[in-house]
């Protein structure tokens, strides 16, 4: 398999790892921000909902402590959404060709023009 079609699930568990922490850090800026609804024309509603419930419960801690509670405690929830949302990856595990951020604007982008 080549590098441009791996998937979440195709990547070893440091790279899985690596894919995770950089959503994981995305994900957790986003919510800050109240600004995750890009995620939400996936299907990953339960898995938002229970992320944001934790985030929510521990709001006061360091940015260091959420990103390693939601690594620990909700990683399967994050697999899903990185599952359904079905980007590839290198298999370092970063983005290919990519950055969340760059994602999430094109996405914007989108649904701004109407397509």
């Amino acid at each position: 398999m080549s590098d441009s079609e791996l998937t979440i699930t195709d990547l070893d568990e440091n790279a899985q790892q690596t894919a995770l922490a950089e959503f994981a850090h995305f994900y957790i800026a986003h919510f800050k921000q109240n600004n995750l609804e890009i995620l939400s024309q996936y299907r990953v509603d339960y898995s938002m909902n229970d992320i944001n419930r934790y985030l929510f419960e521990n709001r006061f801690f360091s940015p260091e402590e959420l990103i390693a509670g939601v690594l620990k405690y909700k990683r399967p929830l994050f697999l899903n959404i990185l599952k359904t949302v079905d980007m590839t990856f290198n298999a370092n595990g970063s983005l290919k060709d990519n950055t969340w951020e760059g994602w999430y604007h094109q996405n914007y982008a989108r649904i701004e023009q109407g397509i």
